[in-house]
């Protein structure tokens, strides 16, 4: 399950709530959408205001029964969140991204263990291989393609090129 909004407080008296948006895809927020809770519930919006991001679902059109959702995060499946998002080219799921082996001329620097949005970019997070690890545990290369070469989900690597230098001066 991945993680996509946070609910926040109640509006009003007829079940809307504040909608913390945790991904890249604000366009999955539509009316008739289907989300889950960690206890199984399914939730589907019968409205949603993309202007100030707030959210009625089914069933909880009342104050009463929408302070029950309060502060809980909802979740899709990657198979929904697959459907759901679509992506433009050279564009990639954050699943789909961690785990991958990070390589530079034919050499596992290590793998890729979290992605942080910094600014307008995005930092990879690599977990350094055991053959390496006496340089840094850790390092982070910066998703621009100065550092990165080429993505192969089918190869499960991430090419590139630099990002040796900047492990070593980690």
């Amino acid at each position: 399950m991945l993680e996509v909004a946070k609910i926040g407080k109640t509006v009003g008296l007829k079940g809307v709530l504040k909608l913390h948006n945790r991904s890249d895809f604000p366009a999955q927020f539509k009316k008739g959408a289907k989300f889950h809770l960690k206890n199984g519930e399914i939730l589907e919006i019968l409205n949603f205001n993309s202007q100030n991001s707030q959210v009625i679902f089914k069933g909880y059109e009342d104050i009463n029964l929408a302070k029950d959702l309060v502060n809980l995060t909802i979740y899709s499946t990657i198979e929904e969140t697959r459907k759901s998002c679509k992506l433009k080219k050279d564009e990639f799921f954050y699943f789909d991204i961690i785990g991958l082996k990070v390589v530079e001329n034919g050499e596992i620097l290590g793998v890729v263990d979290s992605i942080s949005e910094v600014g307008s970019g995005f930092l990879f997070q690599i977990k350094t291989s055991e053959h390496l690890k006496e340089l840094a545990p850790v390092f982070f290369i910066p998703y621009i393609d100065e550092y990165v070469s080429e993505i192969s989900l089918e190869n499960k690597e991430i090419l590139t090129k630099g990002a040796k230098l900047i492990l070593e001066n980690s």
